[in-house]
C-alpha cells in the first residue's frame, strides 16, 4: 500500500493512529499502522495523508488532536474518508468515536476501520450498534462484560 496524493476516486483515505504514550519497549505504533494499511487494502483505498497522534491523550477531542484534527476541520485539503486500527482509536469515550463517525457519515465520507468487513454504515442500525459496541471498547461487538 502506497501513499499518493488526493486523486478524486472516492477512495483516498486519512490514515488515522494514536497513542497516548510512547515506550521504547512498545509494539503498538507498528501493529496500528500495518492494520490501517490493511483496512484500507480491504476496500480498495489507498492513504493520502496520516494523522499520527503520539503522546496525546486519549481524553483529547478527536477535532482538536493536533494532527487529526486540522482534517477533521477541513483545514488539511480533500479526502474520501477516515481508516483507523480500531473504532476505539477514533477518541477516548463513545461520544467522541459516535461524533467522528457521524461526522463522517453526514459529510458521505468513507469510514473504514480494521476487523469490520467494509466501510461503516452508520444509517444501518446493526452496523450502528455494532460500532458503539467497539466504541464502548468492545471487540467486534462481542458483550462488554466481566465474568466474575
Amino acid at each position: 500500500m502506497i501513499e499518493r496524493l488526493y486523486g478524486r476516486c472516492g477512495k483516498c483515505l486519512l490514515g488515522a493512529w494514536r497513542l497516548s504514550g510512547v515506550k521504547i519497549a512498545t509494539s503498538s505504533p507498528e501493529p496500528q499502522w500495518e492494520n490501517v494499511l490493511t483496512a484500507a487494502g480491504s476496500v480498495g483505498g489507498h492513504i493520502i495523508g496520516r494523522a499520527d497522534d503520539w503522546e496525546v491523550s486519549g481524553a483529547t477531542d478527536p477535532m482538536s488532536r493536533p494532527k487529526l484534527g486540522p482534517w477533521l476541520r477541513d483545514e488539511r485539503g480533500p479526502y474520501d474518508g477516515l481508516v483507523s486500527a480500531a473504532v476505539d482509536r477514533l477518541g477516548r469515550n463513545v461520544v467522541d468515536c459516535l461524533n467522528t463517525g457521524y461526522k463522517m457519515r453526514d459529510e458521505k465520507k468513507m469510514l473504514v476501520t480494521y476487523g469490520h468487513d467494509g466501510p461503516w454504515e452508520l444509517d444501518d442500525p446493526a452496523d450502528e450498534n455494532r460500532f458503539t459496541m467497539e466504541a464502548w471498547g468492545c471487540p467486534d461487538g462481542a458483550p462488554c462484560h466481566s465474568t466474575p
